[in-house]
């Protein structure tokens, strides 16, 4: 894997009508041409600004499959619709981590099971509650050839929630943004590694006790001081601030 640093603001170049596409479906926010030029607008998704890279890129074939990765802020215009994705499941700006994958057009396939494979295990490992819907064509964006959601199961709620998804677009965006490997298109792929408020929530309601207190899994205690349970009263796992001293100039 490659980790790209990717901005936050993105051009956005109509003449692919992929990128048009990408507007309608995650509700970007398009930036005012009195500040901006015209064509900017903030990153919807790591996935713009990785493809972006690539575009009018040759790869060779010692390259495939390029696999890209990215931690990014994404920034979507849409709301919550409905009761079930009240508080943090659908916000106006969180941090993902996406995944973004080049390969030979017969080998699109095979990355995609390697994405929606990954996808599981690290969420498996979290010990969620999951399942995988092989998404119907209606459910298909136009990019996508097939894709994957990757949902779990909240107990508070008594719903199952989308955590992740992976898509094989074939040869829809590398024509649009001529990615080759020689005289041939290449196919791409993309997926969410992880979207930080929903896997938040799964985590939350499917480890809380019934004291209110939640059970650290194993694979995040390294990063929480080794603590394996969060309290009310507990705050080993909690950075400690101090307020800043206001300067006050003398006269």
């Amino acid at each position: 894997w490659i980790l790209i640093s990717s901005q936050f603001l993105c051009r956005f170049p109509f003449r692919f009508s992929w990128w048009t596409k990408l507007s309608c479906d995650f509700g970007v926010y398009s930036l005012s041409p009195k500040h901006y030029e015209s064509d900017k607008c903030l990153s919807g998704t790591a996935e713009m600004a990785l493809a972006a890279y690539l575009m009018n890129k040759e790869l060779s074939e010692d390259e495939l499959p390029l696999r890209l990765a990215a931690v990014s802020r994404c920034f979507r215009a849409e709301t919550s619709r409905t009761a079930d994705e009240r508080g943090i499941y659908r916000v106006h700006q969180f941090t993902k981590v996406e995944m973004f994958g080049v390969s030979e057009p017969e080998k699109s396939s095979e990355l995609l099971e390697e994405f929606r494979e990954f996808e599981e295990e690290q969420f498996a490992s979290l010990g969620l509650h999951l399942r995988v819907l092989d998404m119907p064509p209606h459910e298909l964006g136009a990019q996508a050839f097939r894709k994957y959601d990757v949902e779990a199961w909240l107990p508070g709620r008594q719903i199952w929630a989308e955590l992740s998804s992976c898509s094989d677009c074939t040869d829809y965006q590398s024509r649009r943004l001529a990615i080759r490997c020689g005289d041939r298109h290449l196919h791409t792929v993309n997926g969410t590694a992880c979207a930080v408020p929903r896997l938040v929530i799964a985590l939350f309601e499917t480890h809380q006790q019934s004291d209110g207190s939640v059970l650290i899994p194993p694979p995040l205690q390294p990063f929480m001081g080794n603590a394996t349970v969060i309290s009310r009263d507990s705050t080993k796992h909690i950075p400690r601030l101090r307020p800043i001293k206001r300067l006050t100039q003398k006269s």
